[in-house]
C-alpha cells in the first residue's frame, strides 16, 4: 500500500489572516496580542531601522552566511541574503515586491529564514484550544495551544506557543502534524526603542536546527531613495493586505513508480512553482527530491495540477509556493 500526501502552502503554517480567539480568557488573548506588540519592531509608527545577522542554514551540509534587512515602512523595504554562492535580493516598494536571485527559485531554508525574522504576530489565523501553565527554574510559561478556525479547507495542524508570562517574550512556537515537529526557538532577549527583539533565533524540524539566526546589529538607519531601487531584471509580484491564497482544485496525486513500491521505497519530493492568475502551474523546480523515478513522475504530475488563483481584493496575481508529495509504504 502507499499514500502520497500534498502540502500546497508556501510555508505550511505561516497563513496571515484575521485573529479568530474562541471563548477563552481575555487575560490569555491580551497575552497573546502583547507578546506580539513586544517583538514587532515593524508596528505602525515605527522608524526605519537596519538588521544584520549572521546565518547558517541546513541545506545539504550546514551553509553559513549573512542577511542584511534595511526596513522603512511595512511597504518600503529590502533584505539581502549571501549564502555561500547563492545571492537574493528582495525589494518590497509599496504593491510590489521585486526578487532578484541567482538561482531559479528560492531555496525552502531561505524562505524560513524570511519567515523566522518575523518571530509571530498576533494576526495569525488561531482558535484558542487551552492554555497549560509551566513552571520551571522560577520561570512561569503560558503554553497556548491553538488551531487554524474550522471550516477552511488548509493543512491545520497543531500549534503551540510558549509565552513566558512576565516578561511576555515568545519562548518557543512549535507545529506538529503526524509527520514532523517544527520549532521556532527565540532567546537572547534585548530593547530596541519600546520593543524586545531576541538576538538568537532558531528553527527546528524533528530536533535539527535547519536555520539559525544571530542578529549581530539592530540599530536606528536612515535611507536614501537609491536603497529600494529594484535589481535590473527582478522578478515583480504583487502584494496587498489579506491577500487570498492560492487555493488547490486539481491535485491528482502522481502515480507510485512500480519498482519503487516492490521495493517499499518511499520520500519526499518538494517542488518549487508558480501559480499563474488563471490557476495553472508554471516554473516547476525541483528543491528535495526522493529518487529520479518519483521525482520526475511528481515534476509532471504537478505541472498538470490547477489552483484557485491568488487574489488582491478581485484581481488573480501570480503567486510563488512549495509543494511537498510523500510517498509512503504501509
Amino acid at each position: 500500500m502507499w499514500k502520497a500526501r500534498t502540502i500546497a502552502e508556501s510555508l505550511l503554517w505561516l497563513v496571515a489572516v484575521p485573529v479568530c480567539l474562541g471563548t477563552v480568557d481575555p487575560a490569555d488573548q491580551q497575552l497573546l496580542a502583547s507578546s506580539s506588540d513586544l517583538v514587532n519592531i515593524r508596528s505602525a509608527n515605527a522608524k526605519p531601522f537596519q538588521l544584520e545577522a549572521d546565518i547558517r542554514l541546513q541545506i545539504n551540509v550546514p551553509q553559513d552566511g549573512h542577511f542584511t534587512w534595511k526596513w522603512a515602512a511595512k511597504d518600503l523595504w529590502v533584505q539581502e541574503i549571501m549564502l555561500g554562492d547563492y545571492r537574493e535580493i528582495n525589494v518590497r516598494k509599496a504593491d510590489t515586491l521585486y526578487i532578484s536571485r541567482n538561482g531559479p527559485f528560492t531555496p525552502l531554508r531561505i524562505s524560513e529564514l524570511q519567515d523566522l525574522v518575523n518571530v509571530f504576530s498576533a494576526d495569525a489565523e488561531l482558535q484558542i484550544k487551552k492554555i497549560k501553565h509551566e513552571a520551571a527554574d522560577g520561570t512561569e510559561t503560558e503554553c497556548i495551544e491553538a488551531r487554524a478556525r474550522p471550516g477552511r479547507h488548509v493543512w491545520n495542524p497543531k500549534r503551540e506557543l510558549c509565552i513566558n508570562r512576565a516578561t511576555k517574550e515568545i519562548v518557543s512556537d512549535e507545529v506538529r502534524d503526524d509527520q514532523e515537529l517544527r520549532s521556532k526557538e527565540f532567546t537572547a532577549y534585548e530593547p530596541f526603542r519600546e520593543h524586545r527583539y531576541p538576538r538568537q533565533l532558531k528553527l527546528l524540524v524533528n530536533g535539527s536546527a535547519v536555520v539559525k539566526i544571530w542578529v549581530t546589529s539592530l540599530q536606528d538607519a536612515t535611507f536614501d531613495e537609491s536603497t529600494f531601487v529594484p535589481p535590473p531584471g527582478a522578478i515583480a509580484r504583487r502584494q496587498c493586505e489579506h491577500m487570498i491564497h492560492p487555493v488547490p482544485v486539481k491535485t491528482p496525486d502522481p502515480v507510485y513508480p512500480r519498482s519503487a513500491v516492490q521495493n517499499r521505497i518511499g520520500g519526499t519530493v518538494t517542488l518549487a512553482v508558480s501559480v499563474l492568475p488563471d490557476g495553472s502551474v508554471s516554473d516547476v523546480h525541483l528543491i528535495g527530491g526522493a529518487g529520479h523515478e518519483m521525482d520526475e513522475v511528481t515534476r509532471q504530475t504537478v505541472k498538470k495540477w490547477k489552483f484557485k488563483p491568488a487574489m488582491c481584493g478581485n484581481e488573480p496575481v501570480s503567486y510563488d509556493l512549495q509543494v511537498e508529495v510523500n510517498f509512503r509504504t504501509q
